[in-house]
């Protein structure tokens, strides 16, 4: 590892074993930085980026440190090999550095911290969350303030939380979407750039391979696969997506601040497999429609749902049977999941029979499909999803449900009247007419005492 001597301002080499305490420097390139081939020339001090180095070199003498590591002199960039080295340990150096001085360039005030294009840059995210101990400073290197005194204004600006800032260790409890988000905004001058500045937030090695563009962020996901099964990975979202579950930029993952990893179904340890052909993953799977289309069940949701495990009424309707008269498939999920198994059997009976009135197809479709709720066909009243969709005139529910033959046409509820009565009364014709062509419905539809007809 090269180090800077904050005295001579020359690079010395020390092995690995042999590291002193030493001061790092996180900041963002400019003109005429002093690179590696210009130390211990006369040519270093006629370069702009000198009065950096310097200035960082006095700062860090002054407060006890022998040595500092600027990356823009401590690596020789000619060499591909040391270049894929020092990338690969860059997380580690600003971990295991005594501390890290931030160089704020184009700020003079402390309220100005968080207009500094040093939040922008790929590759600061991870000298931010690194570091146990940081000090900022303006552009005439007075002090602005602590990583722990401006926790609060780094965490409103990057979206990263005041304990992972307060405490890298806490990392490794946040989704990988999560930290995916931090990234979203910050740029790079090359796209490979983009995957490489994030190997040490993910704990992954990878070599570098300048010139393949996008597919580096294509293997930093199967790198992350290989150490990982979170299924956050893949709560991205982009218009115009190409399809596939990896995707070629961290900007598709800038509204998944809140995803976290959870299953609500069942434990699963179970490895993802990357092969000539593909992806393999083992996920639950809820089925649409009999033609094999349907929903995979992927473990992570959004973290503002935490607070809704418990049913609570609203505008006279449990939170299930709301969400299904609105068809909200998601919620209707959610709290199917977080409920105690044979719980909801009332609220889920009804919320079947709403999305049928609702003309939710999806839903009505779906809902019976699931092992846990199949067996509920009927309401308090003994009606059929069939029979409310018929009420309501839903002939794309009604032709679903007779063609799926879950429900019988002509089940009568606790009044003694069936699907076809509803139709008729409330003179759904073409309702009616796809019960009758079914068959297996007898023409007198009314109750006890009703002797009304179809016909």
């Amino acid at each position: 590892m090269r180090l800077v001597n904050t005295e001579t301002i020359q690079l010395e080499f020390l092995n690995d074993d042999n590291v002193p305490e030493y001061t790092i420097l996180s900041h963002t390139w400019e003109q005429e930085e002093v690179l590696f081939q210009d130390m211990g020339r006369d040519t270093a001090k006629s370069k702009k980026g000198y009065a950096k180095l310097e200035s960082c070199c006095r700062v860090a003498r002054e407060n006890g440190f022998e040595y500092i590591w600027d990356d823009t002199c401590c690596i020789d960039k000619t060499s591909s090999a040391e270049l894929s080295e020092a990338i690969n340990s860059t997380y580690r150096y600003y971990q295991e550095a005594s501390i890290c001085y931030v160089y704020l360039a184009d700020i003079s005030t402390i309220s100005e911290i968080s207009n500094s294009k040093w939040f922008t840059s790929g590759w600061t995210l991870q000298e931010l969350i690194a570091p146990s101990s940081m000090i900022f400073f303006d552009k005439d290197w007075r002090e602005l303030g602590t990583k722990i005194s401006l926790v609060h204004v780094l965490s409103q600006r990057t979206n990263i939380p005041e304990s992972i800032l307060c405490d890298s260790e806490e990392l490794e409890t946040t989704s990988i979407a999560q930290r995916m988000s931090w990234a979203a905004d910050r740029v790079t001058t090359r796209k490979e750039d983009g995957a490489y500045s994030l190997m040490g937030i993910f704990g992954i090695n990878m070599p570098l391979l300048y010139g393949e563009a996008d597919k580096a962020f294509y293997r930093l996901q199967v790198e992350i696969m290989r150490v990982s099964d979170d299924h956050s990975l893949f709560a991205w979202k982009a218009i115009g997506a190409r399809g596939g579950l990896l995707t070629p930029t961290p900007a598709v993952f800038k509204d998944s601040g809140d995803i976290i990893s959870w299953n609500p179904f069942t434990a699963y340890n179970s490895s993802f497999t990357i092969t000539n052909k593909g992806m393999h993953m083992e996920a639950s799977f809820i089925a649409q429609d009999t033609s094999g289309r349907g929903l995979c069940v992927l473990h992570w949701k959004a973290d503002a749902l935490s607070d809704a495990n418990t049913i609570v009424e609203r505008n006279g309707l449990s939170s299930l049977a709301e969400a299904a008269s609105v068809g909200d498939s998601g919620s209707v999920w959610f709290l199917l999941a977080q409920a105690p198994s044979g719980t909801m059997h009332d609220q889920a009976r009804s919320a079947i029979c709403l999305a049928a009135r609702g003309g939710h197809e999806r839903l009505a479709s779906q809902l019976p499909a699931r092992r846990d709720t199949s067996t509920l066909i009927t309401d308090s009243e003994g009606r059929t999803a069939l029979s409310h969709a018929a009420e309501c005139g839903q002939e794309a529910i009604v032709r679903f449900i007779l063609s799926s033959a879950r429900i019988h046409p002509d089940t009568r509820d606790i009044h003694g009247l069936t699907a076809l009565w509803y139709a008729v009364y409330h003179g759904h014709n073409s309702c009616a007419k796809l019960l009758l062509q079914k068959g297996l419905v007898s023409g007198n539809v009314g109750g006890s005492g009703n002797t009304q007809t179809a016909l």
